[in-house]
């Protein structure tokens, strides 16, 4: 029988307009369902959730087949899963945990990832794996693009510092012997943009108003296609287990339509099982090997994070492959989704991939004096 673990996990989400008033409700169902096998008590709560003044919190479990809505003692580890996609639900986040680390001391159980130039110039501090790294600056005027492009061939590609799932992500296209610039991506609605302007500072001037006030940072143009010209990449998905050690849980292709920019599921990508597919790409050998790279590198970045960053539990690591076989490392990210593996029949990593934080929170838990 499962020792019970002391201590409550909470799973911190957005709130949401709906039958339930809070988001990945399926997510936080299976998540519940697992802890109670586990002899764990997991309960959802939102950021409104925690009242000032209150030692108590409103949040919701499920359990004998429904959602059932009571008030919880405050949670011993926070699993955020919040994402913050503005201001004003950042703000409240901030707010609702300062309101709770004053009732009840708590712990994460992960850490965010303070932006991908951080996050970039983190990975630059482990020797091992800078040469899988794009070369990467913080855009910061028009000017400066401007020399980028004349330094990289012509070619920048931009994404957001804080962005997901492919949004407001930028390639530009402007050799130095021509005055126009073109330019392909996506918008804020994660739809195409792609745009011509007859005079490169028109483009820059564009390009600068597009960014407005948000961190991007500037990266080299990878040419990360298949053999028929579809944007992929590939996705490992890191966690912690039940004995608080990393392992890889699962990898998947992703792969986006041709004559867009990006692969995210989210953007209208599909996902495939990865190694059969780099074989298929690249040959059975050189596919092997690719994946084999993968592999060892998903193995070193957590690491190398967590000595930057603090204590992390899960992270999903996104690499290209250029039509050389190079390996590329893109981005990391610490509140990954998991939905590839269903949706590539992997039931094995499916499961692992929701077991992993339940049974790293209970290791914790188990763990404390």
């Amino acid at each position: 029988m499962n020792k019970r673990a002391r201590g409550m996990l909470g799973i911190l989400v957005r709130e949401a307009d709906g039958i339930l008033p809070f988001s990945e409700a399926d997510f936080c169902r299976r998540l519940c369902l697992i802890g109670q096998r586990r002899g764990m008590k997991v309960y959802v709560f939102t950021p409104s959730s925690v009242s000032a003044g209150q030692s108590s919190i409103r949040g919701f479990c499920f359990e004998n087949g429904s959602w059932q809505q009571r008030m919880y003692a405050p949670p011993d580890i926070v699993y955020d899963r919040c994402f913050s996609y503005d201001r004003r639900t950042l703000h409240r986040k901030h707010i609702a945990m300062k309101r709770l680390a004053g009732v009840h001391q708590f712990s994460y159980l992960t850490r965010g990832l303070s932006g991908k130039w951080n996050v970039h110039r983190a990975l630059l501090g482990c020797p091992e794996l800078v040469p899988y790294l794009p070369d990467t600056l913080p855009y910061r005027t028009e000017s400066q693009l401007e020399l980028w492009l004349d330094s990289h061939q012509g070619e920048a590609f931009l994404k957001p510092q804080h962005g997901t799932h492919g949004k407001r992500t930028l390639h530009i296209i402007s050799p130095s012997s021509s005055e126009k610039l073109l330019l392909t991506g996506r918008d804020g609605q994660n739809q195409i943009l792609h745009r011509q302007f007859h005079s490169r500072q028109e483009g820059l001037n564009w390009i600068h108003s597009f960014i407005a006030n948000r961190p991007y940072i500037m990266q080299a143009y990878l040419e990360l296609v298949t053999s028929g010209k579809e944007p992929f990449d590939i996705r490992a998905l890191m966690q912690k287990n039940a004995q608080g050690c990393w392992e890889l849980t699962g990898m998947a292709a992703r792969i986006g339509a041709k004559e867009t920019l990006t692969s995210n599921l989210h953007g209208g990508g599909v996902p495939r099982e990865a190694e059969s597919f780099l074989r298929s790409e690249f040959g059975i050998g050189p596919g092997s090997r690719i994946a084999d790279t993968v592999r060892e590198l998903s193995g070193k970045i957590p690491v190398c994070l967590e000595s930057r960053f603090g204590r992390l539990a899960e992270l999903g690591i996104d690499f290209g492959v250029d039509r050389s076989g190079k390996v590329w490392v893109l981005e990391t990210n610490s509140k990954p989704g998991r939905s590839s593996f269903f949706r590539i029949g992997d039931a094995v990593s499916a499961r692992k991939s929701f077991e992993n934080p339940i049974l790293y929170a209970r290791y914790l838990l188990l763990s404390k004096p």
